[in-house]
């Protein structure tokens, strides 16, 4: 059985399963190069439909993440193309005079931002922008057209179950488990809790609207001036910092308005618009004391939900999903909690995933749960090869600025990192999700501290009080991880304490001032080269781990092919990037800068 899952809003993805497992999952902003990117996922479809050909002619299903969407977002794909200052006109034009009691017309207050064609979908044919039946139906009747299957064939999956399935379906948990999602929001929910019967299938035990965490972290990341929908991990960072008695005050303006009543989540102070609502009460407090604050609040609901269902139910593992399980602090709180024996957070927990969890959830009803495969390695987007190297090598700033070497060993990239130099490094087929997990990452050696504000200068252009993660080899990471629960970590989605060890060995690598560490355990059968690669900078040093971090500049997504390498990243004017790694192909940056020169493998002595 072959089933399509799609999501079309931002984070717009298509995944593929074939009898029972995830063969591929794709993000379009992989494609477009729109980080977040919404609507109709046109080019990821195209690309699974192209390497998938004989599966696409035999579609059981197509499986729609989510049932209602906003008109507003397909119009003018605001997460993804909206700056601040965009979302604060939206706020005066629009949202302050909903508050007011007014009914203003979205696209009439906001029309300079809205263009039908970004999505593909005709929404000129909209006879009432208000109805979501007809906008679901618009959907369903152009993606059944799209790929020429009977509409019968094309469905929606709730939000929330998408969240959930996925949560549990590419978890290697199995018995005994809670199932939580907490969002922003989707299809009128914004927390649930699921189950697992004795048949696999999930029974959801606990859904409401109440939870309005996402939406109250959303409006300070705004009011910070910082991106809503993309920046929150900014926040997170930035949190770390806050001294204990400034965050005392603004907890209380939180603390105020949503509660944890038992198992439920509960309203204390009815709030009609959040931004307006935070930017009054806290008008006056530090940056930093705001941000420690939303974060120690959100930790402590979610610590709260979380324990009070644990002992409710007697289950002792979780699995997490959806966008607050991005917020590693509030989990790696959570995972601490004694009633928890183990607890998982999936690859990708943001709306991205919903492709995947929408075709998780209709095999199960199609086909039942067993024959469904756990999600074990990220590595499902697309490939690179030979015509897509020499692509790039052919591009004008390669050839100006660079010389080629060919065939470089794994101990080569080594000692260019024992040396000190950052080393950006693509491979194979590319990871589905936000982080980058060792095929498309920027690597440097994560014992010195000053790499940190190299990679961020002379790369990155990100904010000073972000911290880097590192890769460490899975039979180290009893060295540098406090996880007296040995819970799994391969994706970067869970925080542990730093061993002394690490804040020796991986100082660069981990928060600066908390001394926490977000890890991807790198296995050797899930990436065998990569696992190879960090074998070889141990051997070299006794460290088994490096920095890393996603090859992509501040605000773009991570590259796909290696010519999204060259336009993008390092013919970039504020980027200063000297060795790039092609699969077995180096550049390296040619202080001649006219010279192309290729140089064969034995004329490398001086590495």
């Amino acid at each position: 059985m072959v089933i399509l899952g799609l999501h079309d809003n931002h984070g717009a993805s298509a995944a593929l399963l074939v009898d029972g497992k995830v063969v591929a999952a794709v993000e379009e902003e992989r494609f477009t190069r729109l980080k977040m990117d919404s609507g109709f996922p046109k080019m990821a479809i195209d690309y699974l439909r192209g390497q998938y050909k004989e599966e696409f002619r035999n579609l059981d299903y197509v499986a729609i993440g989510c049932v209602y969407q906003s008109l507003k977002d397909f119009a003018t794909k605001r997460y993804p193309l909206f700056g601040i200052k965009d979302f604060l006109i939206e706020e005066e034009k629009f949202w302050i005079p909903v508050l007011e009691g007014k009914n203003p017309n979205y696209m009439d207050v906001m029309k300079e931002y809205v263009n039908s064609s970004l999505c593909h979908y005709p929404l000129d044919t909209i006879k009432n922008p208000s109805n979501h039946n007809e906008i679901r139906k618009i959907r369903q009747t152009f993606i059944a057209e799209y790929l020429n299957i009977p509409i019968e064939k094309v469905g929606f999956v709730d939000h929330h179950a998408c969240h959930a399935h996925h949560a549990y379906f590419s978890s290697p948990l199995r018995k005994d488990v809670l199932i939580f999602t907490i969002d922003g929001w989707g299809d009128f929910t914004n927390a649930t809790v699921h189950s697992v019967e004795k048949n696999g299938e999930l029974k959801c035990l606990y859904r409401t609207e109440n939870c309005h965490i996402g939406h109250v972290y959303r409006f300070i990341t705004m009011l910070l001036g910082m991106k809503p929908a993309e920046h929150e991990y900014k926040v997170m960072g930035l949190a770390a910092y806050a001294k204990e008695h400034y965050i005392r005050e603004p907890l209380k303006v939180f603390e105020q308005t949503y509660y944890v009543d038992g198992l439920e989540f509960k309203i204390g102070t009815p709030i009609k618009n959040h931004y307006q609502y935070f930017k009054k009460r806290l008008e006056g407090f530090r940056f930093d004391a705001i941000a420690g604050a939303v974060q120690r609040y959100t930790e402590n609901m979610l610590v709260q939900w979380v324990k009070n269902w644990v002992e409710h139910t007697g289950f002792s593992n979780v699995v997490f999903s959806g966008g607050l399980a991005l917020n590693i602090k509030a989990s790696k709180r959570i995972s601490e909690l004694p009633q928890i024996k183990d607890m998982f957070v999936c690859m990708a927990s943001g709306d991205e995933s919903l492709s995947i969890g929408a075709a998780q959830k209709k095999w199960v009803d199609l086909a039942g749960a067993a024959e469904l495969q756990p999600i074990t390695a990220p590595y499902l987007g697309p490939g690179f090869d030979e015509k897509d190297i020499k692509e790039a090598l052919t591009h004008p700033f390669v050839r100006d600025h660079y010389k080629i070497i060919e065939k470089i060993s794994l101990v080569d990239i080594a000692k260019l990192l024992v040396r000190g130099e950052i080393v950006a490094f693509m491979m194979s087929n590319m990871e589905f999700g936000p982080r980058a997990l060792g095929h498309r990452s920027i690597l440097a050696d994560p014992r010195d501290e000053k790499i940190v504000r190299v990679i961020n200068e002379a790369i990155k252009n990100r904010d000073f009080w972000m911290p880097f993660t590192p890769s460490i080899l899975e039979e180290r990471a009893e060295d540098y991880l406090i996880n007296p629960k040995k819970l799994k970590a391969p994706y970067m989605t869970m925080a542990f304490d730093a061993t002394q060890k690490a804040k020796d060995e991986l100082k660069a690598a981990i928060h600066p001032y908390d001394m926490t560490l977000r890890p991807q355990v790198v296995m050797k059968k899930y990436s065998p080269r990569y696992h190879a690669l960090i074998r070889e900078f141990e051997c070299l040093t006794g460290v088994g781990g490096l920095l890393n971090t996603s090859f992509n500049i501040h605000g773009k997504p991570i590259v796909r092919k290696p010519i999204d390498a060259i336009r993008e990243v390092i013919s970039h004017e504020l980027v200063d990037l000297k060795y790039v790694v092609l699969d077995d192909v180096l550049l390296e940056k040619n202080m001649a800068r006219k010279q192309k020169t290729i140089i064969k493998q034995e004329q490398l002595a001086e590495l």
